[in-house]
């Protein structure tokens, strides 16, 4: 199992213009302003209106097209969010930020060669950037390149060690470069930095269950789901631990509630299916409602 979609999600709260635009005009100020005010109340359909106003007020300005592509972002409208980092990119060539956002959105769109490549021109030009090189690390990961992304979190954490998305990069490309104790202790140093971050908690949970910790496992899980009742795939954990340490009745309800996801993709939907279905045959017979027992009977 991959980790949850749109994995990058947690780096939109990292975006900010760090560097202070050159010869921005008085009104595309208050834009962005108004914009960045309206960013930080995660009002981001109210920040995107401002953010076009600051583009109409000066389209040649790098600092209004980045945070132009900081909006759509949010709004994971991603095509749009490439063009903005883009053009931001054109006014200001040597803008390891535009490079970010370019590689951000690329690798929400699956394109990761490119993701890595923009990255790695963010920092060409900005070496100290921890957004590049974290990002770079969950490009990698995007594309199943564990052992590659290792170093590459490594590298973002020397540039900035108190961030939980780092930590929790670095203990998904443990844990599936099959290095289990390193990817439990990032993962906690991950949550000791943010104690709800479902994702932390999410893969504490896998890497438990990796180690056949159970009972430990089912409470990282349920941790998840307290401070993310939708992540999907913390339900579907669930379950399935239920179902190893033999409480097939929990199973079946966690089962069954991970088919009430709006989220479930057709191949989780699939395999929770099919685990229910195993599920519901070691429930005593008395146990199951006609339906259940109608279905176990014509397998």
């Amino acid at each position: 199992m991959r980790h949850p979609p749109r994995f990058l999600h947690y780096l939109r709260q990292t975006i900010r213009q760090r560097s202070r635009p050159a010869a921005v005009n008085a009104a595309t100020q208050d834009w962005l302003t108004q914009g960045f005010a309206a960013l930080r109340a995660h009002d981001y359909p109210t920040a995107l209106h401002h953010f076009d106003n600051a583009v109409q007020a000066q389209p040649t300005s790098h600092a209004a097209w980045y945070s132009r592509g900081i909006a759509l972002y949010h709004l994971e409208q991603d095509d749009a969010a490439l063009e903005a980092f883009t053009r931001a990119g054109r006014h200001q060539p040597q803008s390891h930020l535009a490079w970010s956002g370019r590689g951000m959105v690329l690798a929400e769109l699956g394109r990761n060669e490119e993701a890595i490549a923009a990255f790695d021109h963010a920092i060409d030009l900005e070496p100290r950037s921890y957004l590049a090189w974290l990002g770079k690390g969950m490009a990698l990961v995007n594309g199943q390149q564990w052992h590659e992304a290792i170093p590459v979190f490594q590298t973002a954490l020397e540039r900035h060690t108190i961030t939980a998305q780092g930590w929790y990069g670095l203990g998904i490309a443990y844990f599936y470069a099959e290095q289990t104790a390193e990817a439990l202790t990032a993962f906690e140093q991950s949550i000791r930095l943010q104690e709800d971050f479902d994702l932390a908690w999410y893969g504490k949970g896998l890497a438990l269950s990796q180690e056949q910790r159970y009972q430990e496992a089912l409470d990282a899980f349920a941790t998840a789901i307290d401070a993310n009742p939708q992540h999907t795939l913390s339900w579907f954990h669930k379950a399935q631990t239920l179902h190893t340490m033999e409480r097939f009745e929990e199973a079946r309800l966690a089962y069954e509630h991970v088919l009430t996801l709006t989220s479930v993709s057709r191949q989780l939907r699939i395999d929770t299916q099919r685990l229910l279905q195993r599920a519901q045959r070691k429930l005593p017979a008395m146990d199951q409602s006609p339906d259940d027992m109608e279905q176990t009977h014509a397998e």
